[in-house]
């Protein structure tokens, strides 16, 4: 699609000028972060399976009272697989299967905490004027299928 952007950094580090890209980041990050290097199998499942990898280092300052720690964050923003049109829970079953894959590749990186964003089971937040299909995507958090699944993907 033409104007599309696949995303926002990778827009800018092709078309700033070095000087200028390093201080927007500098804006946008506080600091210049080095990247983080993936095992190679996270790396050939993100390019098989059509996501992005991205990590970044975050150093901690040392303390005298402990020794330091390395805590291994993802954050996981996903987007919606299947058409709008299709059921409900082929919809919800397609972004199961995508972020089965996300999770699988961030175990391979040693992920200590996994975020998954807000309503991620469902392609669309409630809306007053269309509560359908979207309603549908509701299900209870302690006995729900999204909570049977993701007990059974952290296994």
């Amino acid at each position: 699609m033409a104007g599309e952007v696949e995303n926002i950094e990778k827009f800018l580090d092709e078309h700033l000028p070095a000087e200028k890209l390093k201080e927007v980041k500098r804006l946008l990050y506080g600091k210049e972060l080095r990247s983080l290097e993936f095992p190679p199998e996270a790396q050939e499942l993100a390019t098989e399976k059509e996501f992005e990898l991205k990590g970044y280092i975050c150093d901690a300052a040392a303390e005298s009272s402990r020794s330091l720690k390395v805590v291994r964050i993802a954050g996981v923003q996903n987007k919606i697989v299947l058409a709008t049109s299709a059921p409900v829970t082929a919809q919800r079953d397609a972004i199961w299967a995508k972020i089965s894959d996300i999770i699988k590749c961030a175990a391979l990186c040693g992920v200590n905490i996994l975020c998954l964003q807000e309503a991620w089971t469902m392609p669309f937040a409630f809306c007053t004027r269309e509560k359908r299909p979207w309603a549908e995507f509701a299900e209870p958090a302690e006995i729900g299928p999204t909570t049977k699944f993701l007990q059974q993907v952290g296994q």
